[in-house]
């Protein structure tokens, strides 16, 4: 079919608003720049300060903090650091998500040892079989077959390599016995001692496997997964069973739950010293608050900091609270302007998230009165960069590209390194389809200036993707969820790429982390049902596309979804799919099909007429031609998409026709028995013939 039906494809990748960027720095026009304290600010709060911008701006990590090493480098994925060396925490199955997310690793095979026989193959009567020649004859020859048998791997603590590793679909109830778990065995080389063959010469063995002590010289771990007895009893003669998220220590041999290294540990526990630290940046400039409530610049980066863990109500009324302080001077009056300008740009943001969760009224609303506040700050002051970057924000959301980038053009003349205006510029330069452009905005200029700016990454990833590198896109996107695991357009779009690739379960996590942000945000809800489409889960599926249709009824593609689903197990339910294919020919306003065959018909026909250029043609003649051919590509791609559709309901209607007269012969059509056959029709059976099968084949009795 040809009518674009919601499908795994980058259709919907959203644009990271910059909520939370250029935490204000302690320098003013008024200080003189040979003191080291502002005038007229409590030196304690300016400490604080400092402390707080110097945990946010902290340095981002080659990786995740609980993968670094003392010397900087990185443990692969499903490693922990353990400090100077790296330790496994998940089978590479799971590797992916094993600290992010092990709670949807999915394990489900089991290990066991067989090894192959070859058995002769029995007769009816109990005696071997003989192999019978092309002639159908015995040829004298036994007939055997190969088959796996169970055995014992390891004997004696000596691996025996006669034995293979199989893996097999876990039973239910070995499943059910716990959670997610991978087992190993600590093995080491041991060399064989020579055999001498039938010549006298010394011939060199493979080396023996032997079950070693961790931690002795050699001795490696060798990970597989668990066998069904290992994990109904949870033990295991090798190593493990050990939980998603859980390393063998070498010591105890005991399954150990990672711990943060010791060089990115802060000291209240938290794994958060070797990266920005928004937390800890909000305890900071809360302390600066507390100190001096009149430090206006404390207020927005504590609002900012508040903003990138996604405490969004308490981020505005940081910014009430500097906006509430009454200025003494020409300085704070305008900073108090510019407290207004944060609090319009907060709007803006949720804003976003109410039009993301279906609500357009309460969304435009919040935006005009936005728009609102920054013309009455810009009426006191036209250089306001915060009123002008909102208003950036406001025409960007708005579609007027021209008219954002005029205000992010004032802003910048204020302060060419403002990562605020740079991000929507990158923006507009992405609506207007420069994404090369974009990118080098978004990745020399932003990320150059704040390397850990999750919202410029985010960004970036979308420029990538509009460039058609989504292996740069997906490491843009996972850096920026790194980051602020807060970020919903960043997991949105994660999600969406991870199902181009058809990594459902990735694609699952991502949008479900999304979900628990915003459980009202419609294109997570969308997104997560597309994977758990592609995991097998329809009802749930279903349940969820349900939702978002409720929503947000322009989603069109959403009730194709629909009627494919409930035409299929376990639903089954034909007549509630023809319900959403009638739905989605309506909503869509497809013309009807005869309607558009002769439309079609007539632009084929006209279009015949043009098929050479007369020798004296209009100059708007090659025009007329093109803009015909489009027109013909539309209707036939309409004609097809109506014929289709309608097609599959006549078939789904005639399917539950020919079902109910399954069920009840009355209702099925009565024929005349004394009617003549029509033309072409097979001749009437003889009813004193005797009945036959397929083919003329008497039935079998």
């Amino acid at each position: 079919m040809s009518y674009a039906p919601l499908s795994r494809r980058l259709a919907h990748l959203a644009l990271v608003v910059p909520c939370a960027l250029g935490f204000s720095l302690l320098t003013a026009p008024a200080a003189d720049a040979a003191e080291e304290y502002l005038q007229g600010i409590d030196n304690k709060a300016q400490d604080a300060m400092r402390a707080g911008i110097s945990a946010a701006l902290r340095k981002l990590p080659k990786c995740n903090p609980f993968q670094l090493l003392e010397n900087g480098e990185c443990c692969a994925p499903g490693f922990v650091s353990l400090g100077k060396e790296c330790a496994r925490i998940a089978p590479p199955s799971c590797a992916a998500v094993a600290i992010d997310a092990p709670e949807s690793c999915n394990i489900t095979r089991c290990a066991k040892y067989t090894r192959e026989i070859t058995k002769e193959v029995l007769g009816e009567d109990g005696k071997p079989k003989q192999v019978l020649g092309d002639d159908g004859k015995p040829t004298g020859e036994i007939e055997k077959k190969i088959e796996d048998v169970a055995c014992e791997g390891w004997v004696n603590g000596v691996r025996d390599l006669t034995c293979t590793l199989d893996t097999y679909d876990c039973k239910k109830e070995e499943l059910a016995s716990g959670p997610q778990r991978w087992c190993g065995d600590w093995v080491n080389e041991v060399p064989a001692p020579p055999e001498v063959d039938a010549a006298g010469k010394a011939v060199q063995k493979a080396p023996n496997i032997v079950r070693c002590k961790a931690g002795t010289e050699g001795c490696v771990l060798d990970v597989r997964e668990c066998s069904g007895p290992e994990l109904m009893t949870n033990r295991s003669e090798g190593a493990g069973p050990c939980k998603i998220g859980e390393y063998l220590d070498q010591a105890s041999g005991r399954c150990t739950g990672y711990k943060c290294p010791t060089q990115c540990q802060m000291p209240d526990g938290r794994c958060a010293k070797c990266g920005p630290d928004y937390v800890g940046a909000i305890s900071e400039f809360k302390r600066a608050t507390d100190i001096d409530k009149r430090f206006y610049e404390a207020w927005f980066n504590l609002g900012m900091a508040q903003e990138r863990v996604g405490r969004y109500q308490d981020a505005l009324a940081s910014y009430e609270s500097a906006k509430a302080i009454n200025p003494k001077d020409e300085r704070e009056k305008m900073l108090q302007l510019s407290a207004q300008g944060y609090i319009a740009r907060a709007w803006l943001a949720q804003a976003r998230r109410y039009d993301e969760a279906g609500d357009a009224t309460r969304a435009k609303e919040l935006r005009e009165k936005a728009r609102g506040l920054c013309e009455a700050i810009r009426g006191q002051d036209p250089d306001n960069t915060m009123a002008n970057v909102a208003l950036g924000l406001y025409w960007l959301d708005s579609g007027d590209l021209k008219l954002a980038e005029e205000f992010v053009r004032q802003a910048l003349r204020n302060n060419r390194e403002d990562t605020i205006a740079l991000n929507i510029r990158g923006l507009v330069n992405l609506k207007q389809g420069k994404n090369e452009i974009a990118r080098w905005i978004l990745e020399e200029k932003v990320l150059a200036l704040d390397p850990a700016n999750p919202e410029a990454l985010a960004n970036l990833g979308l420029a990538y993707v509009r460039l058609g590198d989504l292996p740069r896109a997906v490491v843009a996107f996972e850096k920026a969820v790194r980051l602020n695991p807060n970020s919903v357009p960043a997991r949105l779009n994660l999600g969406a790429i991870y199902l181009e690739y058809l990594n459902y379960r990735d694609a699952d996590r991502q949008y479900n982390a999304a979900l628990k942000l915003e459980p009202d945000n419609l294109e997570a809800l969308t997104g997560y049902a597309l994977a758990l489409e592609g995991k097998r889960d329809p009802k749930k599926s279903a349940e969820l596309y349900e939702r978002v249709i409720a929503k947000d009824s322009t989603r069109h593609a959403i009730l194709v979804r629909l009627a494919l689903i409930y035409n299929k197990p376990p639903f089954n339910d034909g007549p509630r799919a023809v319900t959403y294919w009638k739905r989605y020919l309506e909503a869509s306003q497809l013309p009807q099909e005869t309607a558009v065959k002769a439309e079609l018909d007539a632009a084929r026909a006209q279009l015949k007429t043009m098929e050479k250029a007369p020798r004296k043609a209009p100059p708007d003649w090659a025009s007329k031609k093109a803009a015909l051919v489009a027109k013909e590509r539309k209707l036939t791609d309409s004609w097809k998409n109506v014929v289709a559709i309608t097609s599959r309901i006549m078939e789904i209607e005639e399917g539950e026709k020919l079902k109910s007269q399954a069920k009840d012969p009355e209702t099925a059509p009565k024929t005349d028995p004394k009617a003549e056959p029509k033309p072409g029709a097979a001749p009437k059976a003889d009813p004193k013939a005797a009945p036959t099968g397929p083919a003329g084949t008497p039935p079998p009795s």
